[in-house]
């Protein structure tokens, strides 16, 4: 009866809508309940019709907080687990998130292979680094004491990555499994 009262000096504070909510009311099933009702106590009839818009009013508010959650971080990070991820987080298909993160790490690779040093987020950089070429010199067999002979060695191309600063200090206060 609490709510009834509540709501009844809602009604009663705009008489437009009071009126709208009676033509209402004895559309609803079990019409002749209300009816019966309405002759006793007209202004409790209109609180019962007052409930059924304000549970409509607050469905759409309620859609858009579902939107804002993220959905948990995986467990393991796949390309898949990722792609499935991205796919919740942004709305799309997980064939689309998964061709997302292909042409990200494709754009990642050209521009390693251009000779380029490709700024990966605030993790760090990807780069490659040549290793000069050695001369041949002898050397010494730990096992035996046998002195040998090493072969001689091209320079190489060898791919680095090296971590932003920001990065290894997040990582200081990060949470590590035991």
């Amino acid at each position: 009866m609490a709510t009834t009262k509540k709501s009844a000096a809602k009604t009663e504070s705009s008489p437009a809508k009071t009126v709208e909510k009676k033509a209402a009311a004895p559309v609803k099933a079990g019409a002749k309940k209300e009816t019966a009702a309405k002759t006793a106590a007209p202004k409790a009839a209109a609180p019962k019709a007052a409930k059924a818009p304000a549970a409509k009013k607050t469905e759409p508010k309620a859609a858009p907080a579902k939107k804002a959650a993220a959905p948990a971080l995986p467990a393991k990070y796949t390309l898949t687990t990722m792609s499935t991820y991205l796919a919740d987080l942004k709305g799309i298909s997980r064939k689309d998130a998964r061709e997302m993160l292909d042409s990200v790490f494709g754009l990642i690779e050209a521009g390693v292979m251009q000779g380029e040093r490709v700024t990966v987020g605030n993790l760090g950089k990807v780069h490659v680094k040549i290793k000069p070429a050695t001369k041949a010199r002898m050397g010494r067999n730990p096992l035996t004491g046998e002195a040998i002979k090493i072969a001689a060695k091209k320079a190489t191309k060898v791919p680095r990555f090296t971590f932003s600063k920001n990065f290894k200090e997040a990582v200081l206060k990060a949470k590590t499994p035991k």
